[in-house]
């Protein structure tokens, strides 16, 4: 398969719309971590920093780690700390973290070792939690009605949660657990179109420009309002493990 240009897919993320209900993910996910005043968390592929300013909100010390240089520079951007580095060798050292946290950022390659590493740097009693799409979502989701080339891509690419939540037990974790969550997008037929086009979703990278612009034509004929408010739904899993004291 080929690879993701990332660079490409930070430009993208400006189209992408961060929600109250990602906000919230966050904001529990620290909760149940016990962020305060000098804790550490760590956001693996955490892009323009959106969860991160959130864990620093508790007053944490926040990291992003992404393998974009324009994403980590965004997060800078933002006031947060941030490095360009790879989920599968953090540059982190060992039990460090309170909290590591990984939200839809695992199927860029190596997950297993991802994982390893995030209980490496995490400290005995400290979290690592995972947010990715349930495996249902691929072939529910709106990006699939248009372009159906989307589901086995995204099927081969995006681990199964109940593989995730495996891998956790045999790392060792404890209290390894999953919980399902529904979100429900609202957005403008024009503003999504124009988020496909700058390809806001990095599997779009992936498509035969061909099935892209037929999927967009069809898209348009059914949806010419480009005012018209579009209601989507996104299908999560959460998968959390705590690291023995």
């Amino acid at each position: 398969m080929a690879e993701i240009d990332l660079e490409r897919l930070a430009a993208g993320y400006a189209h992408r719309r961060v929600s109250e209900a990602t906000h919230r993910r966050a904001a529990r996910t620290g909760e149940r971590a016990g962020l305060r005043e000098g804790a550490v968390a760590v956001d693996v592929g955490g892009g323009c920093g959106d969860h991160a300013a959130v864990f620093a909100g508790t007053g944490a010390r926040a990291l992003v780690v992404d393998r974009s240089a324009a994403m980590a520079r965004a997060a800078v951007g933002q006031g947060l700390r941030a490095v360009v580095g790879d989920g599968r060798a953090l540059p982190l050292r060992d039990g460090t973290a309170d909290l590591v946290y990984f939200h839809v950022s695992l199927h860029y390659g190596g997950w297993e070792q991802m994982l390893g590493e995030a209980v490496r740097v995490a400290k005995p009693g400290g979290l690592v939690a995972v947010w990715t799409l349930a495996a249902d979502h691929f072939r529910r989701s709106l990006l699939a009605r248009w372009f159906p080339s989307i589901v086995p891509l995204d099927e081969a690419r995006f681990p199964h949660s109940d593989l995730v939540e495996a891998r956790l037990w045999a790392l060792g974790l404890q209290e390894v657990h999953q919980v399902a969550e529904t979100e429900t997008v609202s957005r403008r037929a024009d503003d999504w179109e124009a988020a496909v086009r700058a390809g806001f979703v990095s599997t779009l990278q992936l498509l035969d420009p061909e099935e892209l612009e037929s999927g967009l034509a069809r898209f348009h004929e059914e949806h010419p309002d480009p005012e018209e408010v579009l209601h989507y739904r996104l299908w999560y899993r959460g998968i959390e493990g705590r690291k023995a004291r």
